[in-house]
Parts: structure tokens; C-alpha cells; sequence
């Protein structure tokens, strides 16, 4: 009965040293100091369209997306000199939630326009983060209608018509 007693001692005792020595470590090593996280590079300058393009103005789509309960408005306004604004709201029923407010640069290229967000809800973004660019291929330009297709697989086409010079969503 003495030698359980005995192995009993020796194991709580190691125990208690093996603990002690892993407190010990720690409270011996220096804390890491916090790294703040990296602020996103400074957005490149927006390249002008080209003069008279029939994409610069204020146009509005009104889409109900897939798995989407509700119907989703998108206030896209492109500019001459290249900068782009972009404000969305979802309405399900009565209700509108919040909307999305994002500003950066478009380009037309080769039939393609591809808008890249600098900025989303005053915030800087990381450019690189795929997220933030969206391209479409323009398959027709109307002097009151716009309508684009997605370039993803399965890309919805979006349809979206011009508004006056000013035009804001409704709250």
C-alpha cells in the first residue's frame, strides 16, 4: 500500500513540474507585438473613356437574381474621365435594405467593360481581391438601354436603361 502511496506522490509531483515548466515558458517568452494589418495600395488613376462612348451616363437595372428573394436595383454611373459609382438595394416585399456604395474605375475593352471597385462604403479596398472587379461583355448599346451578360459561367444578362444626369435610388 506504501509503493501506490509512493507512485501516486512521484506521479503528482511530475505533473506539477511538467506544468510549472510550461508556465513557466510562457510567461518567459516575449509577447508578439500586435501588427497592424496592411493598409491596401493607393488606387490607380482611372483611364478616360473614349470621346462620345455611348456607356457614359447614369443607367439603372432592375434584376431578380438567381436564389435572390427579392428584387435587386443597381445604379451604375460612368463617367467620361473613367470613374465609376455604383449604389444597390434589395427589395423583398415592402422592405429595402441598406444599401451598397462603391466607387472606382470602368474600361471598355475589345467589347468587354470591366469594373473595378476602389472603394466600397468609403473604405478602401484591395484591388487584387477578385471580388471587386466585375466584367461583362456589352451585347447592346441603345441610346436609352444598356444590356450587358455577365462574364462567369453561367452569367446572368442584365438589362439596364438610362436615367437623367443626377438620378439617386429611392430610400
Amino acid at each position: 500500500m506504501n509503493s501506490v502511496l509512493w507512485y501516486r506522490r512521484i506521479g503528482a509531483l511530475g505533473a506539477a513540474l511538467i506544468l510549472a515548466g510550461c508556465a513557466a515558458r510562457k510567461t518567459a517568452e516575449a509577447p508578439a507585438a500586435p501588427r497592424a494589418p496592411a493598409a491596401p495600395p493607393a488606387p490607380a488613376a482611372c483611364v478616360p473613356a473614349a470621346a462620345g462612348s455611348p456607356l457614359t451616363g447614369t443607367w439603372l437595372s432592375n434584376t431578380r437574381p438567381r436564389g435572390v428573394a427579392g428584387e435587386f436595383r443597381a445604379l451604375i454611373v460612368l463617367g467620361a474621365d473613367g470613374t465609376l459609382r455604383y449604389e444597390t438595394q434589395l427589395k423583398v416585399g415592402k422592405r429595402t435594405r441598406p444599401a451598397l456604395r462603391e466607387t472606382g474605375c470602368w474600361l471598355l475593352d475589345n467589347g468587354v467593360l470591366t469594373l473595378q471597385t476602389t472603394r466600397s462604403n468609403g473604405e478602401l479596398v484591395d484591388t487584387a481581391d477578385p471580388i471587386y472587379q466585375n466584367r461583362y461583355r456589352v451585347e447592346k448599346t441603345e441610346a436609352a438601354r444598356l444590356t450587358l451578360r455577365e462574364l462567369r459561367a453561367g452569367g446572368q444578362v442584365i438589362t439596364a436603361r438610362r436615367m437623367p444626369a443626377g438620378y439617386r435610388l429611392p430610400d
